[in-house]
C-alpha cells in the first residue's frame, strides 16, 4: 500500500511539473526585444523608441528579470541608458508582441481592438489531498486584465469591473451581458480574427 502511495505522489509530481512548464509564461530573452514604447502615445501610432541598433560589440537590451529588477538597460557603442519598468508604456519583441511590466512582471498585451486586454501566466500554490498526505503543488495559471482611457491602470478582467468602469453606454451594457453570463466567458478568443469576442461584442455596438 505504500509502495502505491508513493508511486502516486510521483505521478502527481510528474504530472504537475510537465504542466507548470508547458504553461508558466515563457521568459523573454535580451536578443528578442526589438525596442520599446516609452507612453501610450506612442504605443498608439506605432512610434518606437530603438535605444540600440545592436549592430556594435556589446550593444544589447538587458531586461534584468532574473533578479525582478525595476529596470531596463539599454547600451548602444558602451553608451548605457537606464530605463525605468513601470515608467514606460511597453516593450515590442521581434515576434510582434507587446508586454507591459505590472510590479515588474510581463503582461501580454493581448488585444486592443477595443478595450485592451492582457494575458499574464503565472502558477498558484494548491493543496492536494494524496492518501495520509498533504501536498502542496504549483500548478499553472492565467489571469485576464484590462484597461481603457489612459490605460494607467488594469483591473482584472470581471463582469463587477466591466459594469463598474467601462459599460455606461445601455446598448453596450446590455449586449455584455447578454452574451457574457461568467467571468471565464470573457476570456474567449475568436479563432478566426484572434480578437477577444468581448471587444468584438463592444465594436460590434459602437459601429452601429
Amino acid at each position: 500500500m505504500k509502495t502505491i502511495i508513493n508511486v502516486t505522489v510521483a505521478a502527481i509530481l510528474l504530472l504537475a511539473t510537465s504542466q507548470l512548464f508547458a504553461q508558466r509564461e515563457k521568459e523573454i530573452q535580451n536578443s528578442e526585444v526589438q525596442g520599446l514604447y516609452l507612453n501610450v502615445a506612442n504605443f498608439r501610432s506605432g512610434k518606437l523608441t530603438r535605444p540600440t541598433d545592436k549592430q556594435h560589440a556589446g550593444d544589447k537590451i538587458k531586461l534584468k528579470q532574473f533578479f525582478i529588477s525595476p529596470e531596463i538597460i539599454t547600451i548602444e557603442q558602451g553608451k548605457k541608458i537606464v530605463f525605468y519598468k513601470d515608467s514606460i508604456f511597453a516593450i515590442h519583441l521581434t515576434n510582434g508582441e507587446n508586454y507591459r511590466f505590472i510590479n515588474r512582471a510581463p503582461y501580454l498585451i493581448a488585444d486592443t481592438s477595443s478595450l485592451y486586454i492582457y494575458s499574464h501566466k503565472t502558477v498558484k500554490t494548491t493543496n492536494k489531498q494524496v492518501g495520509s498526505r498533504n501536498m502542496s503543488i504549483e500548478v499553472p495559471v492565467t489571469y485576464y486584465y484590462f484597461s481603457y482611457g489612459n490605460h494607467k491602470i488594469l483591473y482584472s478582467l470581471t463582469l463587477a469591473n466591466l459594469r463598474k468602469y467601462v459599460l455606461i453606454d445601455a446598448t453596450i451594457h446590455m449586449a455584455v451581458c447578454n452574451k457574457f453570463t461568467t467571468d471565464e466567458m470573457l476570456q474567449k478568443i475568436n479563432e478566426n480574427t484572434g480578437r477577444f469576442e468581448l471587444n468584438e461584442t463592444i465594436l460590434s455596438k459602437l459601429n452601429k
